[in-house]
């Protein structure tokens, strides 16, 4: 039994590594701290079967809880210290009063068109009895869009995200987006992370310049009009922007590999932000 609840422990350790990000977390309620698990899934395109994704992850956290409480009470022989009342407990590994914590899904779309995919298990089945219904358990996804946000919505995120997901919201509008990047002070020392996230997801196209380790995208933004005006570049410069452009693809590259985000939409990316041919954008990729 042991080897057993060892071997199914690994498999869920596996398929929790294909999740983007996974920590404890403590929620805050009239002073009560509430333990749970939090899991983040980043889409930077709409994932039609998102539902059954997001519930096989939360299903094989809840496994592994289960196989490691069992394995620690084997270990601590917790089954002849008289707290167990039945064969079931000793079969499960499993105590009646052993407890597990809560797994939290958050589903983050970068993207700018609506999500249109399904938010519910229900919403895939091709079933319309209300009454078998009943019967069937729904699983529903937790998404954060930043299109559909308003502005007391952003007021609640305390990082560099508040930027990324409000820079994605106004990428749709050239002047708005000009303007909040502009007029807003914290742009002034954004995290490189997160000014590469902007550079990419919203297609600006702007020479990201750090500071240690921070980004002034107001000053990108003036530089980036200052260009625009000028006429007859010289070639030596022309060749700095090739270059610096280089630069910016591969750190683009390196950044959303570490989110995570899947070999084809990367590439999709970088020919859609970069204007890049799909042979182009894979040397690229498979040079990292």
């Amino acid at each position: 039994m042991k080897k057993r609840t060892k071997k199914k422990t690994r498999d869920s350790n596996l398929a929790q590594k294909h999740r983007d990000l996974l920590k404890f977390a403590a929620m805050m309620q009239d002073s009560h701290a509430n333990y749970v698990i939090l899991g983040v899934e980043n889409q930077m395109e709409v994932h039609y079967a998102m539902p059954v994704r997001n519930m096989v992850y939360d299903a094989l956290q809840y496994d592994k809880q289960v196989a490691m409480i069992a394995a620690d009470n084997r270990r601590n022989k917790r089954f002849s210290s008289g707290t167990m009342r039945n064969n079931g407990e000793f079969l499960s590994g499993f105590l009646r009063t052993d407890k597990i914590l809560p797994v939290i899904t958050l589903t983050l779309y970068f993207g700018t068109e609506p999500w249109d995919g399904p938010l519910s298990l229900r919403e895939m089945y091709d079933i319309n009895d209300s009454k078998l219904l009943d019967f069937v358990p729904d699983y529903r996804v937790q998404l954060i869009q930043p299109m559909t946000l308003s502005e007391d919505d952003f007021e609640k995120f305390h990082t560099s995200l508040r930027e990324v997901l409000q820079t994605i919201k106004y990428s749709v509008d050239a002047q708005k987006l000009t303007e909040y990047i502009t007029q807003n002070e914290r742009m002034h020392r954004l995290d490189l992370s997160a000014a590469n996230v902007i550079n990419t997801v919203a297609g600006i196209g702007l020479e990201i310049r750090q500071d240690r380790g921070k980004v002034d995208m107001c000053k990108a933004i003036e530089d980036l009009k200052a260009e625009s005006r000028e006429e007859g570049r010289a070639e030596g410069r022309e060749e700095g922007h090739t270059k610096g452009r280089a630069e910016t693809i591969e750190q683009t590259v390196a950044m959303l590999r570490n989110m995570k985000i899947p070999k084809e939409t990367i590439l999709s990316e970088l020919q859609k932000t970069f204007s890049i041919s799909e042979k182009e954008a894979n040397r690229i990729y498979n040079t990292k």
